[in-house]
C-alpha cells in the first residue's frame, strides 16, 4: 500500500476547492483570487483532470468560500464573494455545465456560505463582514432561494459551521475578534447558548470521536483552544490548549483503531494530534 502523485490542478491563491460527482462524472470547483475561478472535469480517456469551464469574473471578483449541495435531484454550488462590489452567486448544473442561476446578497463582503436542512427544508446561510448573517430558504414554487431572515447580534462573522448533537441542531459562528458563538435551533430561530472569547480566530470547528463531541477554536495570536461537550449542562467546557501558527482547519481522520486530527496552518507546518482515551479508574 502506498500513495503516489496522480495529477495536479494548479492555480494562484486558491481559497476554495470542492468536488462533486454528477451522473458518474467527477468535477472539481476551484475558486482563486487571481486568474479567475474554474471548474475541472475528470477525463477518463486521459486519466487526468482537465479544465472544463470558467466561472464569470464579472460576477465573482474576490471569492472566499465554495459550498456545493443538492436540492432534490438538482446540483448547485454557491460562491461567497468578499469584495466590496461582490455578488455572491448560485450556480446550477444543466447537464452540459454550470450556469449562474441566482444572484445573492449584493455588495455585502460575504465571508462564508453554509447549506443546511432546517425542519426538512433546504436553507442557505451567508455570513458577512458588513452585516449580520442572513438565512435563505429554498422555495419550491419559484425554485429559488428566498430571503427568510437574519441572525441578530452576530456582526463580522468570518465562518459558519452547522453540526448536530443527539438530533439537536447547532451553529458554530467564528468571529475574528470578540466572541465566537454557539447557537441552537429552537422554535423557528437560532438562540445563542455560549460565547467563546476569540483572538484572531478564523475557524471554530466542531468534530467528534466515538460520541465525544469537541469544538476547536483557532487563534492567530495565542494558543488555540479545544473544548469538550458537557452533555449534562449542554455546553462546551475548556478541555485543552494547543499551539498552532494561524490555524485554518481541523480535519478528523480515523482508522479502525486510531483517531487523529489534522490541523492546517497558514504560517507554519500542519500538525497531527492523536485522540487517546486514558483510563483513570485504576
Amino acid at each position: 500500500m502506498n500513495f503516489r502523485t496522480y495529477d495536479n490542478i494548479t492555480g494562484q491563491s486558491i481559497v476554495g476547492c470542492k468536488s462533486v460527482v454528477i451522473q458518474d462524472q467527477v468535477f472539481v470547483i476551484v475558486a482563486q483570487l487571481f486568474g479567475g475561478s474554474h471548474i475541472y472535469k475528470f477525463d477518463e480517456d486521459q486519466s487526468s483532470f482537465s479544465r472544463f469551464q470558467e466561472i464569470e469574473v464579472s460576477k465573482i471578483s474576490k471569492p472566499n468560500d465554495i459550498e456545493a449541495f443538492q436540492v432534490g435531484s438538482d446540483w448547485f454550488f454557491v460562491i461567497a464573494d468578499s469584495s466590496k462590489a461582490g455578488l455572491s452567486t448560485l450556480y446550477k448544473w444543466n447537464d452540459k455545465g454550470f450556469y449562474s442561476y441566482q444572484s445573492l446578497h449584493e455588495w455585502y463582503r460575504d465571508t462564508d456560505a453554509e447549506f443546511l436542512d432546517l425542519d426538512g427544508k433546504a436553507h442557505l446561510i451567508l455570513a458577512s463582514r458588513s452585516q449580520v448573517p442572513v438565512i435563505y430558504q429554498w422555495s419550491r414554487s419559484n425554485q429559488k432561494f428566498v430571503l427568510q431572515g437574519e441572525i441578530p447580534h452576530m456582526e463580522d462573522v468570518v465562518a459558519v459551521k452547522h453540526f448536530r448533537i443527539k438530533e439537536e441542531l447547532y451553529l458554530a459562528m467564528t468571529c475574528y475578534i470578540g466572541d465566537s458563538k454557539i447557537l441552537r435551533w429552537g422554535t423557528k430561530q437560532f438562540t445563542e447558548i455560549q460565547a467563546l472569547p476569540s483572538r484572531g480566530s478564523m475557524i471554530l470547528q466542531p468534530f467528534f470521536f466515538k460520541e465525544r463531541y469537541y469544538m476547536a477554536l483557532g487563534s492567530d495570536y495565542t494558543f488555540s483552544q479545544i473544548y469538550m461537550w458537557d452533555d449534562e449542562n449542554k455546553l462546551f467546557d475548556r478541555f485543552k490548549e494547543v499551539y498552532i501558527q494561524a490555524p485554518r482547519s481541523f480535519t478528523v481522520v480515523s482508522t479502525d483503531r486510531r483517531d487523529f486530527i489534522f490541523t492546517s496552518s497558514f504560517k507554519g507546518n500542519t500538525q497531527i494530534f492523536e485522540h487517546i482515551m486514558i483510563d483513570l479508574s485504576l
